[in-house]
């Protein structure tokens, strides 16, 4: 069957075709557990992603997330194909999964490695003391162990240093150039082999200026206190240790800045038009992206070395640009049609290509070589794609170069230094100076890779550090002015719950201008007209209009009317939601969509409207049940994943996103509401319930912070697990790993009561544990025991989906034995409980696989999810287009990933 399987998943990666419903094929290997394949926007490039594929995707993750918790009795396992093309290799991998599984049953398979998440508790760490003099001064570095969004970049405490070497020096930096090398390596885009062989390593940031603090015994270049620009690994740090032969002294005119823009551009660019290209005077020379660090360097070179220069630039800005830097002819770098005007412009090629262009681009350099002519390549994509380009252009003595400047330092230092002497020669001389720049602090880290990541720059991005800049993780990339008084203010169901809540939040922190939207509008809602008489005794303006944020045109309109109403928008904060728990058994897709829409079509409208505008943030409101599956939650689960990957979707185009997923809240919203099902929820999380000033007092400086996706609650993962069908899952190990003694102890206590039950038989094992079974059903339903009869339906008593969950987690918890959730759907009693457990504890030799025909109803409801949620997409695109937007996504399980 498993074969069967694999047979049909790579046929449908050869053809490229990916319908959902691929997931009732997976059901074919049923009896070795459920297998849910997706793939991540269809297999297309990261950079070029239709985005809302990547949302369902995220949805349907949760659905799956809930069914682990929900058919703990059958295996459930998620695989997240990101990169469906190349075929071999993806067959190969999905062979490996499907042939040999390992416990993980959350699966992201990438060109860059296969991924699985991890969840643990952030660390809180003391904040800088005041006063502590350079002297005292932490050594810090940038961070970036979760790839993805800038957000993700912390400055955390940096790990000890080996003890000096003798060709090593030390520096305290005050600059720092940034490329996008560190850009695609932030965000988990660089293959390991990409940058593992070089100087600098797995590290970002590969080039400094600064003071030097310290040498080693054999260092002669340099001493203490002298101004010196060098490369240095994880050069995004207050102070760096590098090797002497990578440092030169700094020209006494250039400021630390200037000087940090010169390592790697010009290093690179000399060494490939002057060493290896042999760049002489009279030759033609095509210089792609000309007005970035390396093309600005290139050009000077090749100036200085007398050759004729042809370049491209992607704006026409930066062509201006690139004529005045001196290009004798300037083209359009985002259009092949380059090559043709290249061809006229020549009169028959250039001698020498500088390329960073990518895929159908390196034909076409190639064919305009001349004979003897030499390919510098310094673009990595196609080499770790393993592109075909075919050899015929090299037929007429062509040359083809791959150019890694960090790797010449590692594997060829000797002539690195060399090349590193002439090139400061060169500046010494005059012929060549630093390129223009943009400064951003370091305590902006997140804004600088942002900046770059959107290509907005000319030259090079260069970070800054203070002499006295050492956070312990402190903010960075600080959400500038949170609240100002002459904006407004969105807040999706903001005249009741947390929303509400939140809108006298942000009045506290200075708003005076609020739209509240709800589906009913002030008019429709109870007690909203006291709500309207408070905000404007407090001296604020509120427009209250009934806007279904599920209705684009709704949404557009609203917008359209706030704008003759009030200052311009300045800040979102989408609250709404609508709650529907349902076993996924009960589940249909009038469910799916009540909980969906509100919250997935809400955003997407909301991400629409103000997309243009220049927005401070965008707050998304997600849940803690989001991490964990929590059963009986499959469409709300579903709609906040939606939200994590939508907001992951804007922090890639650089728009300003941040997603909260809340534990729960008790004096607001619809816990406050629903004392039983708070107290349920209270009871199986093990933590207290929050309250909304508390949670919103702890959001604040998390908003001023890297972090893009979080989530905030009071947990007690002793507690919790035991309320997890599937808490065993290696995604909770770093959670178990501080209650092991605890959840030892328990265990213990679980199969001691089983080698109790083990010595009775038949009657007397059927009414210990009928016993056993309605003190539970007693204690969720506070009823008194004696007044619940076994063969009395548990829902004609009262007990819902939700209790339906606890009552299962507690029998397992007490017996220490996976009882799905499903087998309390349907209007159980507690004789069929009692039979249920009894056929667990004692199985019979040829019974079927417990739990297979709940795995196979959870799975066609899944189905059913699919099915909904590619309806809804395709409803989603015929208003938005193909996607959302067109930017660099990172998969929503990276964000808290583990390389598996």
């Amino acid at each position: 069957m498993r074969l069967l399987l694999l047979a049909y998943a790579t046929i449908v990666i050869l053809l490229g075709w990916w319908p959902w419903h691929i997931l009732l094929l997976a059901l074919i290997a049923a009896h070795a557990g459920t297998t849910l394949l997706a793939p991540s926007a269809q297999g297309a490039s990261p950079m070029h992603a239709p985005h809302i594929d990547r949302l369902r995707d995220a949805a349907l993750w949760g659905v799956a997330r809930v069914a682990m918790q929900e058919c703990a009795d059958r295996r459930v396992r998620w695989i997240d194909l990101h990169d469906p093309v190349p075929c071999v290799q993806n067959a190969a991998k999905l062979a490996q999964e499907m042939l040999y599984p390992d416990a993980e049953d959350e699966i992201l398979l990438t060109a860059a490695g296969r991924y699985a998440p991890r969840l643990s508790v952030a660390p809180r760490s003391r904040p800088a003391q005041l006063g502590e003099g350079p002297a005292a001064l932490p050594r810090v570095q940038l961070d970036c162990s979760v790839p993805g969004p800038f957000r993700n970049l912390l400055w955390r405490p940096a790990p000890d240093l080996e003890p000096m070497g003798a060709d090593e020096v030390e520096i305290e930096v005050r600059a720092a150039g940034l490329n996008f090398r560190d850009v695609m390596y932030a965000m988990g885009l660089l293959p390991d082999e990409a940058v593992e062989d070089g100087f600098c390593g797995p590290t970002l940031g590969m080039e400094v200026s600064g003071v030097v603090t310290r040498v080693g015994a054999a260092v002669v270049e340099v001493a203490v206190a002298d101004a010196v620009i060098a490369f240095a690994p994880a050069s995004f740090a207050n102070r760096v240790r590098t090797r002497s032969l990578a440092v030169a002294r700094k020209p006494a005119d250039w400021s630390f800045a200037a000087a940090a823009t010169v390592p790697t551009a010009f290093f690179t660019a000399y060494y490939a038009l002057h060493e290896l290209a042999r760049l002489r005077e009279g030759e033609r020379v095509l210089i792609h992206g000309a007005a970035g660090g390396v093309g600005i360097a290139a050009i000077q070179l090749a100036k200085h070395l007398g050759a004729e220069i042809f370049a491209t630039a992607g704006t026409p800005a930066k062509r201006d640009f690139v004529r005045l830097l001196g290009a004798d002819h300037v083209f359009d770098s985002r259009s092949l049609a380059f090559a043709d005007e290249v061809m006229r412009a020549s009169g028959g090629g250039v001698d020498v290509i500088l390329n960073s262009l990518a895929g159908d681009a390196i034909p076409r350099n190639l064919r305009l070589l001349r004979p003897f002519g030499r390919m510098l390549e310094l673009g990595k994509r196609d080499f770790y794609e393993n592109s075909h380009i075919g050899l015929r252009p090299l037929r007429n003595n062509i040359n083809y170069f791959g150019i890694d400047a960090d790797q010449l330092l590692s594997q060829r230092p000797d002539i690195a230094r060399r090349v590193f002497i002439d090139l400061m020669a060169l500046f010494a001389g005059g012929h060549l100076q630093p390129l223009p720049h943009r400064t951003f602090d370091a305590a902006d880290i997140a804004i600088a890779f942002r900046h770059m990541q959107a290509s907005r720059h000319i030259g090079k991005v260069v970070v800054t550090f203070a002499p006295d800049f050492a956070p312990l993780e402190s903010p960075v990339a600080e959400l500038p002015s949170m609240t100002r008084s002459d904006a407004t203010y969105v807040v999706t169901g903001g005249l009741s719950g947390l929303g509400l809540s939140t809108a006298w939040w942000l009045v506290h922190r200075g708003a005076r201008h609020l739209a509240l939207l709800s589906r009913r509008g002030a008019a429709g809602t109870p007690g909203a007209e006291r709500i309207l008489e408070q905000f404007s005794a407090a001296g604020v303006s509120v427009a209250a209009p009934p806007c279904d944020v599920s209705d684009a045109i709704a949404v557009r309109d609203t917008f359209a009317s706030l704008e003759l109403l009030l200052p311009p928008v300045r800040g979102v904060v989408h609250a709404a939601m609508v709650i529907e728990d349902a076993l996924l058994r009960d589940m249909d897709a009038g469910q799916l969509h009540r909980v969906l829409a509100p919250k997935i079509l809400g955003a997407l409208h909301l991400h629409e409207a103000t997309r243009e505008r220049e927005l401070d943030f965008f707050i998304l409101y997600s849940s803690a049940t989001t991490l964990f599956g929590n059963p009986g939650q499959a469409a709300y689960v579903a709609a906040n994943m939606a939200l994590e990957a939508l907001a992951a979707e804007r922090r890639a185009l650089g728009l300003p996103a941040t997603c909260v997923g809340w534990g729960p809240i008790a004096d607001v919203g619809y816990l406050s509401r629903n004392e039983r099902v708070l107290e349920a929820l209270v009871g199986r999380m093990g933590g207290a319930a929050l309250k909304s000033e508390d949670a919103l007092h702890a959001l604040e400086p998390l908003l001023a912070s890297s972090v893009g996706n979080f989530t905030l609650m009071d947990l007690d993962w002793a507690t919790l697990s035991r309320s997890l069908p599937a808490s065993q899952a290696p995604k909770f190990c770093r959670l178990a790993r501080s209650v092991l003694g605890e959840r030892s102890a328990h265990a213990e206590s679980a199969q001691d009561l089983r080698r109790r039950l083990g010595a009775l038989g038949g009657a007397e094992l059927t009414a210990a544990l009928t016993e056993i079974v309605r003190g539970e059903v007693a204690e969720i339903l506070r009823m008194a025991p004696e007044r619940i009869e076994a063969g009395t339906s548990l829902l004609d008593m009262g007990m819902d989906s939700l209790m339906a969950v606890e009552l299962a987690t507690s029998i397992e918890s007490a017996l220490d034995i996976q009882l799905s959730a499903l087998a309390l759907s349907g209007g159980p009693t507690i004789e069929s409980v009692v039979d249920r457990v009894v056929r667990l504890l004692h199985p019979a030799e040829d019974a079927a696989p417990a739990g297979a025909a709940d795995a196979g109803l959870a799975a066609q409801v899944l189905i059913v999810a699919a099915q909904h949620m590619g309806d809804l997409s395709e409803d989603i695109a015929a208003e938005f287009g193909t996607d959302i937007g067109s930017a660099a996504s990172v998969p929503l399980s990276l964000t808290a990933g583990h390389r598996a």
